[in-house]
């Protein structure tokens, strides 16, 4: 008696939707089409499904979006290595965090929308807050120097996603003529210097100053 041959799926028959295949199809979306919104429906059109088929396994976009932020984020804490003193693994956080934004930069727009903060995006941060511990950093000094970390490395990462740093100084460059003859006095000698700068580099200058000066915070308390 012959086995039976194996069942096929028939042609065009869409895969079994999951969380993880509508996870993986916005971030699909978000990398080819990072300035399109993400919605359910544009989701449901990438997955093959009707909008309503998304609401079985996720209850409303806002947990869509959690998900999908949670996947991008979640390979920052993975990225500080175990074994690394406290100050290097604030600078694999930093670095991750960047690395991982400027991927998929649409992800900034999902960290807080409509008045509410992702519980992702919070869960990224907290790891941060657990070097900064174990450090010796508690109380109203802790919280200030995980927000001061915080935005140095948001402001950093914002300003690059919506203009490169090389595009940063063509456009300033551009501009120079329409300047006050003072202010051009004062930035037209720089221009070399700034063409010469690259981003990895420019951030990296950035990271190791703000840590240095949390590195003397803490001394200074220790002392």
């Amino acid at each position: 008696m012959k086995p039976r041959a194996a069942t096929k799926r028939r042609p065009g028959r869409p895969p079994r939707l999951s969380r993880e295949r509508i996870v993986e199809a916005s971030l699909a979306l978000l990398e080819r089409e990072p300035e399109a919104p993400l919605t359910v429906a544009h989701v449901a059109e990438e997955v093959g499904a009707v909008p309503a088929a998304l609401y079985r396994h996720f209850e409303s976009l806002d947990e869509l979006l959690d998900a999908v932020l949670g996947r991008i984020l979640g390979g920052v804490e993975l990225a500080i290595r175990s074994r690394a003193t406290w100050p290097q693994q604030i600078r694999d956080w930093m670095a991750s965090l960047r690395g991982q934004l400027l991927r998929y930069p649409a992800a900034l727009r999902i960290i807080g929308r409509r008045g509410r903060t992702s519980p992702s995006w919070l869960d990224a941060v907290s790891s941060q807050i657990e070097i900064l511990e174990r450090a010796g950093l508690s109380g109203a000094e802790l919280a200030r120097t995980h927000l001061w970390i915080t935005e140095t490395t948001m402001g950093l990462v914002m300003q690059e996603a919506s203009l490169t740093l090389p595009d940063q100084i063509e456009a300033a460059r551009a501009s120079l003529a329409e300047m006050s003859a003072e202010g051009r006095a004062r930035l037209e000698p720089l221009m070399p210097h700034l063409a010469r700068l690259r981003a990895d580099a420019f951030f990296g200058f950035a990271a190791d100053r703000t840590i240095a000066a949390v590195v003397e915070l803490v001394e200074g308390r220790e002392g």
